[in-house]
């Protein structure tokens, strides 16, 4: 069926908006399309739900939000705005930028209004580059209530059984926050966010159709009316009468369209499900859509493991937080570093690079480089510590030995090494400057390691090395948008009826810049704008953000006033009889002495215990479970050890104020 010409007589479902995907962004414009009164339904191509979001470490970069408020975290809209202009290369757009600050912190409000979703800001979480112009030591980055949420979708699956089907990671959790636990059956990072927001879809009706691919969109007098779908091997055709969102994800498994757009002279293996295949960009390209900054991806470094599949495709899997810790490097084909291997971003920089010269690349292919050491303390991949050896990872008694296995100049990667022994012993990293900013120390494994915790010497034989493969954890260009998600066209005209989000739409908020969560930040913002548009409910939020900056000439503008949460429903937690001293707190540590867990109160609340603290030292939480609730969770998340120590602590805790009162 050509999709501009042929519009079909009858169709199998009449609503007013229509989400293809069920991306963070796609589900939040449902959620937002039916609360404004707009019959919606969700349409996945995926058996699974959540994309490339459940996939990820749900994390949303939000300035000025509400959370930061509340934990007294300063941030203003002039200095979010300071960054993105310092850091995007020019390649943003000024009111896509102010649209994405000004309708943040007002989607997150509502968001958490109209869904079960409830999220914390990182307080110790960066930005990627605090230290430039504008940059935020932490609050930005908020992801799901770390506990609040697991337990919440636990006790709903059994309910509603179409939680279960959101995507489980085929690789141990990645998350720019910390998560109690890497299980991947475990609602935290991306399944959380997902579940957040499908569970305020199922609760408001809102039909989530999965094993339903759109195939084209039905455009009539330049309006785009419907959907063609495909479900069941037949067609089923969905009629659009406020509009269509694309919330498609990137083209990362789409090996055309990345050979086309991207830079990268190597195969791109996608980090994300292999539904990411550009449907949404070719279907809005099909009806006349303009698309922007194709060639921005968020590279990451991956390893192939034989006989690793993602739905019956070869997985490469991430390998992000091997590298940059303490004994281990990254060198190019030449035997020499070429990038901050703490730094994903300047990993993928090295991907791309071009060597004039040769006109071929400077560094593919490239090789992780680790000791023995290294080995002993940390596992690699699926290899445990220790020696244990396989097939996809090589071993040498010396450095030109492993040279050797590695098709590497055997001085060059000598010499690399030893200049990167001498500098790494003192703490230091001239080269590539690994280890000078908060967020390459962010990622230590042994914080507490002097004189720099991500620095460390490879000395002790054999050594091992690992092919390392170009992976992507989305392709970021997409359809051109305007503030409201319409889809324009090569004139900058809004194609009626159309609307884009997620990686199917162009970061033109950010351009070049990222820091985790600007995706998705993007995508639910977007989502939520294009619904308000639909509905016919939208103001000019690109005038009011104008006005705000025009209020008091040559001065910065204020920081955006977010809603006011909603005040709880709980009843007013009443103290557990025996407390605890002020400023007092239950500590429970990692091997190096890193926080796990701060419990500062155990409160009584009706039937329930309210658990306050902080959790690996950059959330704040409130978990509220009942005695089973609690057991469960504790059994999932940590080890029988731990929940020992946190059942017999009040004990200890008890008998030690006894001591000391000479008791």
């Amino acid at each position: 069926m050509d999709s501009k010409t042929m519009v079909p007589t009858r169709w199998d479902m009449d609503v007013d908006f229509v989400v293809i995907g069920s991306s963070c962004g796609g589900l939040t414009a449902a959620c937002k399309a039916h609360e404004l009164g707009l019959s919606a339904v969700i349409l996945e191509k995926c058996e699974t739900l959540g994309g490339g979001t459940a996939f990820s470490g749900g994390v949303i970069w939000i300035p000025c939000n509400h959370h930061m408020e509340e934990q007294g975290l300063p941030d203003s809209r002039e200095a979010a705005l300071e960054h993105i202009r310092y850091t995007s290369m020019g390649r943003h757009e000024e009111d896509m930028l102010a649209a994405y600050l000004d309708k943040g912190p007002e989607m997150l409000c509502d968001v958490e209004k109209i869904t079960p979703l409830r999220m914390q800001a990182a307080s110790t979480l960066p930005d990627y580059r605090d230290e430039l112009p504008g940059g935020s030591k932490g609050g930005r980055l908020l992801a799901p209530d770390p506990i609040n949420m697991a337990q919440l979708l636990l006790e709903a699956e059994k309910q509603y059984p179409m939680l279960s089907q959101i995507r489980r990671a085929p690789f141990p959790l990645f998350s720019a926050v910390p998560l109690p636990t890497n299980d991947p059956r475990f609602y935290v990072a991306g399944r959380a966010l997902i579940g957040g927001l499908l569970l305020g879809c199922i609760q408001k009706n809102i039909p989530v159709m999965d094993s339903t691919p759109a195939r084209n969109l039905i455009v009539q007098d330049r309006r785009v009316i419907g959907v063609r779908a495909e479900r069941g091997g037949k067609d089923f055709l969905v009629k659009a009468k406020r509009g269509v969102l694309l919330a498609t994800g990137g083209y990362e498994w789409n090996a055309e369209m990345n050979k086309r757009y991207l830079k990268v002279p190597d195969q791109v293996h996608g980090i994300t499900p292999p539904g990411n295949s550009g449907d949404g960009h070719i279907m809005g390209m099909e009806a006349g859509g303009s698309v922007a900054l194709m060639d921005l991806s968020l590279f990451m470094p991956t390893i192939r493991i034989p006989g690793e599949m993602v739905d019956s495709e070869p997985m490469y899997r991430i390998f992000m937080f091997n590298v940059g810790q303490p004994g281990n490097i990254i060198v190019n084909r030449d035997g020499k570093r070429c990038c901050n291997e703490c730094f994903y971003p300047d990993i993928g920089r090295a991907f791309e690079a071009f060597d004039s010269r040769k006109s071929q690349s400077a560094n593919l292919p490239m090789f992780w480089i680790v000791d023995q050491a290294y080995r002993d303390r940390i596992p690699v991949g699926p290899l445990p510590k220790g020696s244990e050896m396989a097939d996809w990872i090589e071993k040498g008694d010396t450095m030109e030995d492993l040279a050797q296995k590695l098709g590497l100049p055997p001085q060059n990667l000598k010499e690399s090494i030893e200049r990167f022994n001498k500098f790494a012993k003192e703490g230091l990293d001239p080269d590539f400057h690994r280890g000078e900013t908060g967020y390459d120390k962010r990622w230590a494994f042994f914080p507490k390691l002097k004189p720099n915790p991500v620095l460390g010497p490879l000395e002790k034989p054999p050594f091992y090395g690992v092919r390392l493969h170009v992976g992507t954890v989305g392709n970021l260009g997409g359809l051109v948008t305007n503030t409201h998600g319409q889809v324009l066209d090569a004139e900058g005209d809004p194609i009626s009826g159309l609307y884009a989000t997620s990686n199917a739409a162009a970061p033109l908020g950010t351009g070049y810049a990222y820091t985790s969560g600007m995706t998705g930040g993007k995508a639910m913002i977007f989502g939520w704008a294009a619904a308000i548009h639909a509905a016919g409910a939208a103001r000019d939020v690109g005038k009011e953000a104008a006005k705000v900056q025009k209020a008091v000439p040559g001065k910065p503008a204020p920081a955006a006033i977010p809603a006011k949460a909603q005040p709880s429903r709980e009843a007013k937690p009443e103290p557990v009889t025996a407390g605890r001293p002020a400023g007092a707190t239950v500590k429970i540590l990692n091997e190096d002495g890193s926080s796990v867990l701060d419990l500062e109160a155990v409160q009584k609340t009706g039937d329930r215990l309210r658990m306050k603290g902080r959790l690996m030292g950059s959330f704040d939480t409130n978990m509220y479970m009942d005695a089973s609730g609690l057991y469960r969770f504790l059994g999932m998340a940590i080890r029988w050890g731990t929940i020992k120590f946190l059942l017999l602590s009040p004990m200890y805790w008890y008998r030690g104020r006894k001591t000391r009162r000479g008791g």
